[in-house]
């Protein structure tokens, strides 16, 4: 291939394997049957689905990879991968590294693979997070925008027993309730698709991942960032761990992922009952509102007040934000037992609780965080308004001779539909009515790179926005029409040149956006 990488390896790993007497010869577990039987006992994946597997070149999703993509070629369950990489921008030249590994892998294994880069330490600082849940943030974002534009039914992450005994004391130190000592599941819904996030790794120890990546010859990336203990999960990892498993108990791993275990159960059932009185509870619901008995929510058992609160949140918002944490909660059962029989609370993430004598009123704004616009897609031909503004997108094909030029460069694009097709992955269809082809909405990533019309090459996108003169707040709030990972319109603006309208073009998709106003309904 003409192709030459050089990759890390920890070396203590190595040199534990070895002993005077030469090679340890290991009793190995047979990992890839113990990931499959999690597979087949927790339903992780179902015959056609397509999985995304989120690698960081580390040792647990590089392993994650491998284990995956021999049980496809296995075909005891018929499923398709996907690779997904997001470059954090937090580590420079190694970090391009980790990027270049993961490709040559997935080429390797015969598996597409998109990689992205974002800036997380802008992000991270324009919305007062931390660079560890910014992070997770961007990248979770990433993973998801990912399922909703190749249309994937879940997102595999390398998340292990350990990962899982480092979680629970690290939500323990933070002062958690039951629900954080029940740890991470094997698969929870994400995403406006419910796309769902698997774990398949989650009973298997590191130990066991280090094992099997020397007997399949595979050499990981290493982190550095992962030995620097003042993050809290490294300092539990490297520091709490090693000496509670010393000074207490060997087995203090497993029995932190038993517990989380155990917990879940309990977890499950409190929850069950909660949804139950919730149902009971309401008096009133309409689109942002939702009207409950106060005086039966501080009736209820001390245990389930909180619950329904926050199912009654999510059953609000779409789901239960970060931000709204237990002092919301308790100023909201607070509101209801006490003061004046009216009263009104403003949460974060748009949330208002109002009190109306025995009545309690939750209503509900959506405040996407700026330059966030929930990612959506756009069938062709179809139509789809565009969350939290009064516009609709519209796309339709014709043939290039009905087109009307110009074209309203404010609303309109004209662009060749082979080419989108292409750039998307996908397969002509000569059926008008089909809609196999699905563009992405969103608004603007850290990286973005765009080609607009007539000019000599692609340019980052934030340049494009400079040299227009464009206003930053504005910048934040424009919807960007993509096909795979090309932008091909920025709406309002301009398209790309790469799908642009030529003598050779045979069909013409045309993106229109129209205001509701205008009397276009979704």
């Amino acid at each position: 291939m003409g192709e030459r990488y050089i990759f890390r390896q920890d070396l203590n790993s190595i040199r534990n394997c070895f002993l005077p007497g030469g090679l340890i010869s290991f009793k190995m577990p047979d990992l890839h049957e113990q990931v499959k039987k999690l597979i087949l006992r927790e339903q992780l994946i179902h015959d056609g689905d397509l999985v995304i597997i989120a690698v960081s070149g580390g040792a647990d999703s590089l392993s994650l990879l491998h284990i995956l993509n021999e049980l496809r070629l296995e075909k005891f369950i018929s499923f398709s991968l996907y690779v997904a990489h997001l470059n954090h921008g937090l580590r420079g030249k190694q970090a391009g590294d980790d990027a270049e590994f993961v490709r040559y892998e997935s080429k390797k294994a015969g598996l597409p693979c998109t990689i992205g880069e974002v800036d997380t330490l802008t992000y991270g600082k324009r919305r007062r997070l931390s660079p560890e849940d910014a992070a997770r943030r961007l990248r979770y974002r990433f993973l998801e925008q990912l399922a909703t534009r190749i249309g994937a039914s879940c997102i595999a992450v390398g998340h292990t027993r350990d990962d899982q005994a480092e979680t629970l004391l690290l939500n323990l130190l933070r002062g958690t309730g039951l629900d954080g000592l029940t740890g991470m599941k094997f698969k929870r819904a994400t995403g406006e698709d419910a796309c769902a996030l698997i774990r398949p790794l989650l009973e298997t120890s590191r130990k066991e991942i280090e094992r099997y990546c020397q007997q399949k010859g595979l050499f990981p990336r290493l982190d550095e960032t992962n030995l620097d203990t003042r993050f809290l999960r490294n300092k539990i990892r490297l520091e709490l761990l090693p000496s509670l498993e010393k000074e207490y108990n060997p087995n203090i791993r497993e029995k932190l992922a038993r517990l989380a275990h155990l917990l879940s159960s309990d977890r499950d059932f409190l929850q069950g009952a909660a949804a139950r009185r919730l149902s009971q509870l309401i008096s009133g619901e309409e689109t942002g509102s939702l009207e409950l008995d106060g005086e039966a929510l501080v009736r209820e058992q001390e245990a389930l007040q909180g619950r329904i609160l926050r199912l009654a949140i999510e059953r609000l918002t779409g789901m239960i934000p970060r931000e709204v944490g237990h002092r919301h909660i308790t100023s909201i059962l607070n509101l209801c037992r006490e003061g004046s029989p009216h009263g009104v609370l403003h949460l974060p993430f748009g949330l208002k609780v109002f009190r109306n004598y025995h009545k309690l009123v939750m209503s509900y704004k959506e405040q996407l965080p700026p330059g966030i616009l929930a990612p959506f897609t756009l069938a062709v031909p179809g139509k789809k308004a565009i969350p939290g503004r009064e516009a609709v997108l519209q796309a339709e094909l014709v043939g290039p001779e009905k087109l009307s030029w110009p074209p309203d460069s404010r609303k309109e694009a004209y662009l060749d539909y082979e080419r989108v097709v292409e750039l998307a992955g996908g397969e002509t269809n000569p059926d008008p009515k089909s809609t196999a082809l699905k563009l992405l909405v969103r608004t603007r990533c850290e990286g973005d790179r765009f080609y607009p019309l007539g000019a000599p090459g692609k340019r980052k996108l934030k340049k494009y926005f400079i040299d227009q003169k464009i206003p930053l707040k504005e910048r934040e709030q424009i919807p960007l029409v993509l096909a795979g990972e090309e932008i091909i319109w920025v709406t309002g603006k301009q398209i790309s040149h790469v799908c642009r309208i030529t003598e050779k073009t045979k069909r013409a998709l045309v993106l229109k956006l129209v205001s509701i106003k205008a009397g276009v309904r979704s």
